[in-house]
């Protein structure tokens, strides 16, 4: 016994119990994760599903809206000031995001996300239109914060500006267009699209993610690890044992 009391069995019980308290925090820490996720998409449901506020007078009034609220516009594209936002997947197809200006009945304008477009219909093989209706129109979306770091690609000559996400500095440079500092993601337009693109971007997952299934692998390998050591030091007294007895 006085062997399992040495400076290495020493080491070796606060290297066990160490990895055995970090498994169990990591499993906790999974749990709070868990937590947030919840409490996070709790907030955007609501934000969601709540009435439409006006985009302009919660502009005057309240101020930038917060992200994922729901809210309505009216007012006049301006087609001529089109934005790609490049590297948007759908269905697993290569495509991008059309942002368009929408001129407000005030004169301001703010950019709307219409929704997703094949990258094939750069090169006609989609030769669906993707021109938004002309004259007024009303858009019920999400309103999102532009998104920082957003960089200027290079296009083909006539085609429309691309950025890499929608960061209006770089929205309002490359479009020639001062737009508010948020921006809607179209849902429901009135009119709708002549011929169905761009397509509507979907509203995003709610689900919870592998927190939950995380935690209990952590819990698993922290009860795995005490019972494992447990037999290590079992087998290593018995083994002690059985050699002290053994006559020489």
């Amino acid at each position: 016994m006085r062997r399992l009391a040495s400076p290495g069995w020493i080491a070796s019980h606060v290297f066990a119990l160490a990895m055995v308290v970090l498994m169990a925090n990591l499993g906790l820490w999974q749990l709070r994760r868990l937590d947030e996720r919840r409490t996070g998409n709790a907030e955007i449901a609501a934000a969601m599903s709540q009435d439409p506020f006006d985009f302009a007078a919660h502009l005057d009034r309240r101020g930038r809206p917060p992200e994922y609220t729901a809210v309505a516009a009216t007012g006049t594209y301006l087609a001529d000031a089109e934005v790609r936002i490049g590297n948007r997947s759908s269905g697993g197809q290569p495509g991008f995001w059309l942002a368009t200006p929408l001129q407000l009945g005030d004169g301001r304008a703010v950019a709307v996300v219409r929704g997703w477009v094949p990258r094939r219909s750069l090169t006609g093989l989609d030769e669906r239109s993707t021109a938004p209706p002309p004259g007024d129109v009303v858009v019920v979306g999400l309103a999102f914060d532009s998104v920082e770091g957003g960089r200027v690609a290079e296009t083909a000559p006539g085609e429309a500006p691309e950025i890499s996400r929608m960061d209006l500095d770089r929205f309002a440079e490359v479009s020639g267009i001062d737009v508010a500092d948020a921006w809607i993601r179209l849902r429901v337009q009135s009119p709708p699209q002549p011929e169905g693109l761009p397509e509507p971007v979907p509203d995003p997952d709610l689900g919870e993610g592998p927190h939950l299934s995380y935690a209990f692998q952590w819990f698993f390998f922290s009860a795995g690890a005490i019972v494992v050591y447990g037999l290590i030091l079992r087998r290593a007294v018995t083994g002690r044992s059985e050699a002290a007895d053994t006559p020489i």
